[in-house]
């Protein structure tokens, strides 16, 4: 006997068995979050890049991986349990349904392993926190699987919604034209009655349309603001145009100079501290902070040497320089950093260093200085000043800042990153070592 043979004549009157509770479960909280999830996918190309939309992306990371999870566990629930038996119809029904439900199940489990590849290979890979706390990894796949996976990605989502229509049509078919209860082997038993079984799919059929109508109408408007966008008033020794907040810390400064004189006048007894060579120590940190999205992302420079002439009591003459292994870089990621030693960014096959040298320094008050000076980055020379704290004991000195500075102003960022909508302008630099006299 064939196959067409067989599904002919199979019994036309079912038997009563349905579907366990689990399944149930499963598969209206999937119906639910699908639908969701698809309104919430079609928005995010909508959101104004920056704040709003990295919010959309973390909710919607968020809830594919939620998808995943409970998919796995109904593919798990249909292999392990026993689900009724199929309704007798033609060969061409028959088998279109079950192409249908095994669709669904690649649509279910595809569309977030796709997008999880599309995350762990992005050029800026950004943590994945789960309702912003729990957090999830990256898949260790090739940076070549991106392209690929959102073109998967997107189709995935289209024929999510034909076999949606599929499977409704499906349903209705034989709740309706085929006058089978269906309906009743995928709700509770006290609802399994043909009457109430139809209540129960207009009630569903409500609740599907509220979850695909909540997805389309989130609002990400009130997501935090990125700190960056409106940076503070950089140093003087940027040129940038002084406003009155820049004039009251001018102000604050001049009054902590004018402390720090009346210090050295109570001081003027002390023995002079001589002009001194410094060796700075191994196990110092040189780190630096970029905002991504309203979020920090933080890296260091493995690789950095420095020259320090230096004494307290003869500021005219001490003076600094640092050089910078741009190659070091490292940010937690590899794939990130290898980004940051490309062309976009650092470019190190053309621009390995940065040097900052300063040679005029001052005092603000007690152990806390500043530098002035000038870096020279990505083939730019900009000046750039730095506030730091000093300790001398003895032998050892401790030393701890920190710096503001524009990638922009730099050229570090080009193409696509040359915007600071997603990577901020301003990027924060810290520094800690310790240093021995020579």
């Amino acid at each position: 006997m064939t196959r067409d043979q067989e599904l002919d004549t199979q019994v036309s009157s079912p038997r009563a068995a349905r579907y366990s509770l689990a399944a149930m479960a499963l598969h209206w909280m999937l119906a639910l979050l699908l639908t969701f999830q698809l309104a919430l996918g079609w928005q995010l190309h909508d959101l104004e890049r920056g704040a709003a939309q990295f919010a959309g992306y973390q909710l919607h990371k968020t809830f594919g991986i939620i998808i995943l999870l409970l998919s796995l566990a109904r593919l798990a629930v249909r292999l392990w349990h026993r689900r009724p038996p199929a309704f007798v119809d033609s060969v061409w029904a028959a088998r279109m349904a079950k192409l249908v439900h095994a669709l669904l199940y690649v649509v279910m489990i595809g569309g977030p392993i796709t997008g999880w590849i599309i995350v762990s290979t992005a050029k800026i890979k950004f943590p994945t926190l789960l309702f912003g706390v729990i957090p999830w990894p990256h898949l260790r796949v090739p940076n070549a699987w991106h392209e690929p996976a959102e073109g998967l990605h997107a189709a995935l989502a289209w024929m999510f919604v034909a076999l949606l229509v599929l499977h409704v049509a499906g349903a209705l078919r034989h709740q309706f034209v085929k006058d089978e209860n269906i309906l009743a082997r995928m709700i509770p038993a006290a609802l399994a009655t043909r009457k109430t079984a139809l209540i129960a799919a207009v009630m569903a059929t409500g609740v599907l349309g509220a979850g695909y109508a909540v997805g389309s109408a989130l609002d990400f408007l009130d997501a935090p603001v990125r700190p960056a966008v409106t940076p503070k008033p950089l140093p003087a020794a940027t040129n940038a145009t002084k406003t009155d907040t820049a004039r009251e810390e001018a102000n604050a400064e001049a009054e902590a100079a004018s402390k720090a004189k009346e210090e050295d006048n109570l001081a003027k007894t002390d023995v002079a501290e001589p002009l001194t060579d410094w060796s700075i120590a191994q196990g110092g940190r040189l780190g630096f902070v970029a905002t991504w999205n309203g979020q920090p992302v933080h890296g260091s420079f493995g690789r950095w040497t420095g020259n320090v002439r230096f004494s307290p009591d003869d500021l005219a003459h001490s003076t600094i320089r640092a050089e910078i292994d741009l190659a070091s870089t490292d940010t937690s990621d590899s794939q990130r950093d290898d980004m940051l030693r490309g062309g976009d960014f650092f470019n190190v096959a053309v621009h390995p260093t940065a040097v900052f040298s300063a040679s005029s320094m001052r005092r603000l008050v007690s152990n806390r200085y500043r530098a002035s000076g000038s870096l020279a980055m990505h083939g730019a020379s900009r000046p750039l000043t730095l506030d730091f704290t000093l300790d001398i004991k003895g032998y050892v000195a401790r030393v701890s800042g920190s710096t503001r500075l524009n990638r922009t102003s730099f050229g570090v960022g080009s193409g696509e990153w040359a915007e600071t909508d997603e990577i901020a302008d301003a990027v924060a630099v810290t520094f800690a070592f310790s240093a021995h006299r020579k």
